[in-house]
């Protein structure tokens, strides 16, 4: 990591307030010494009005995971999916990917309806028009009964794209700043390796009832594991938790606890896979929506989408590595160990996921003001992004610290 990262020096009240308002990079533990106020109002998690500002305000102007390269490996492999309500075309071309609007200019039909295929030639399923890879229009069937054709409307829209590890990123905003300037500090979790080092598991979705930011909060604090995930997921010792907070995300590394034979068995699937794998924890939460989970030799892809004020999507894939020069043995140990982590996952999502709706329900019928503790430092930062993004007016008590007798309690 960065070598300017430095321990965070005592806080006083001002100086609280100051650091949730403006947080700084900071490493080594908790960056805040006291509680911090909650920034976000109870009706944030269920309001239709803060529910289109966040569409706009945050998600519109982003970058957006939509696929991995096990998606379209071969050249004229395609996906489809609908990006807020934008449907689009990810295509492989010699290599090189291209995201278009999957919409045909000649009678408004969508190019395919197709999760998935292969196609030599991007072409409409309706009339069959063809398109060059850079949305001009090629063969069209029977040409001469469109004369004169300009060349302009007749043209696909194209949207950015970029890889990085792994994963297919889309932006549906011209302005959106580089995938590599928004990564940052972020991308050693997903780009220590090259992207066919990283071998897909499985891809698979949540429909929740709640609030995308109720899942998103869960996602980045340890403060709920020992009562949550009592047998399958915590971390040890509490008390050497590493935190960074950061303008465009945050970043958490921990210790995984594990029995001593577990721990063994793991360190023996790194060794064989890629000697030196880090068994830590490492949690990166790109705002709004995107989380890269590493440890070992597992790579963990997470993004939510809002389908509703009061409901979301997550997609969530898992990726383990392959050796470096392959044999028919570690293709079956990496495909053995994506199996083993997927299932780990999954249980824990699972249970996260059980507490979903009576978070939604307390949101909605919540009288109170709410607080947050220093373990659940990373939830205040992403807050306080959510509250700048959106430009909502932050009450005096909300952004700065809590009072001389709170904070002595």
């Amino acid at each position: 990591m960065p070598g300017d990262f430095r321990r965070a020096p005592p806080l006083t009240i001002l100086g609280l307030a100051i650091a949730s308002i403006h947080p700084q990079p900071a490493s080594l533990m908790f960056v805040n010494k006291t509680k911090l106020p909650h920034v976000l109002l109870p009706e944030h998690y269920s309001s239709p009005t803060q529910h289109e500002l966040e569409l706009e305000g945050l998600f519109r102007p982003q970058w957006h995971w939509v696929g991995s390269l096990h998606d379209a490996r071969e050249d004229g492999d395609f996906f489809t999916r609908e990006l807020l309500g934008v449907p689009i075309l990810v295509r492989n071309h010699q290599g090189a990917y291209h995201c278009y609007l999957n919409v045909c200019p000649h009678r408004h039909s969508t190019l395919s309806s197709e999760r998935s295929g292969n196609c030599p030639t991007l072409k409409c399923q309706y009339h069959g028009w063809e398109f060059d890879v850079d949305g001009s229009s090629g063969r069209i069937p029977d040409a001469k009964h469109f004369r004169p054709m300009s060349g302009g409307p007749e043209c696909l829209k194209k949207f950015s794209v970029a890889v990085h590890g792994p994963l297919i990123f889309v932006s549906l905003e011209p302005s959106c700043p580089s995938l590599p300037d928004q990564f940052q500090p972020f991308d050693e979790v997903s780009s220590e390796f090259p992207g066919d080092r990283w071998a897909h598991a499985e891809t698979w979705h949540y429909d929740f009832p709640a609030n995308w930011k109720v899942v998103a909060e869960n996602t980045v604090e340890s403060y709920h594991l020992e009562s949550v995930h009592t047998d399958s997921f915590r971390f040890e010792p509490e008390d050497e938790i590493e935190h960074e907070i950061h303008e465009g995300g945050t970043i958490m590394r921990a210790t995984i606890h594990a029995t001593p034979r577990a721990r063994q068995f793991a360190r023996w699937v790194t060794s064989q896979l890629h000697p030196g794998c880090s068994p830590q924890y490492r949690m990166h939460h790109l705002f709004p929506h995107l989380f890269l989970m590493r440890t070992d030799a597992m790579l963990q892809a997470m993004t939510l989408m809002p389908t509703s004020a009061t409901s979301c999507r997550a997609t969530v894939s898992v990726f383990t590595l392959r050796r470096e020069y392959e044999t028919p043995w570690s293709r079956l140990l990496t495909r053995f160990w994506g199996r083993i982590k997927t299932s780990a996952v999954k249980k824990i999502l699972a249970e996260d996921a059980s507490l979903y709706p009576g978070i939604q329900t307390g949101m909605e019928h919540s009288p109170f003001k709410g607080c947050v503790s220093t373990r659940e430092e990373l939830v205040h930062a992403f807050q306080h992004h959510v509250s700048q993004k959106c430009g909502l007016s932050i009450e005096p008590d909300r952004a700065a610290a809590t009072s001389v007798e709170e904070l002595s309690q």
